[in-house]
């Protein structure tokens, strides 16, 4: 297996302040210390802490703006299945990648996934055909 070393970084997973700094070498090619505090691997954002919170915040973001989206195409739709079925495919497989490390323990945070659903909720059921 060929290591494209130019797309290598390496991160320091600790709760403390200090970093450990090493430098790691592959083939006579030092891989780049990662300065950041968190970074992308599989669609997963890891930060230091292992704590998944700037993960969680992008999962929202992206979820938010995959329901605009739909809230902005689908105004002619009235039947609810479809609704359910763009929401399932688009907003829930977003929101569901991943899901071993979005089971958040913070209520914090549980609150604001599960907002993304009751906003999508409140909007297909404003679509509903109500007879008084």
């Amino acid at each position: 297996m060929e290591l494209n070393i130019s797309k290598c970084k390496t991160i320091t997973f600790t709760r403390r302040q200090s970093f450990i700094s090493h430098d790691y070498v592959v083939c006579s090619a030092v891989i780049e210390n990662n300065a950041e505090i968190s970074i992308k691997d599989l669609g997963v954002i890891f930060d230091t802490k292992l704590k998944f919170t700037e993960h969680i915040n992008t999962v929202i973001g992206k979820g938010y703006a995959v329901l605009g989206f739909i809230r902005r195409n689908s105004k002619s739709f009235r039947d609810p299945y479809t609704l359910k079925a763009l929401y399932v495919s688009m907003v829930r497989s977003v929101s569901e990648y991943a899901a071993c490390v979005l089971a958040p323990y913070h209520t914090t945070h549980i609150v604001r996934i599960e907002k993304v659903q009751r906003c999508f909720i409140r909007y297909a059921l404003r679509q509903l055909p109500w007879n008084s």
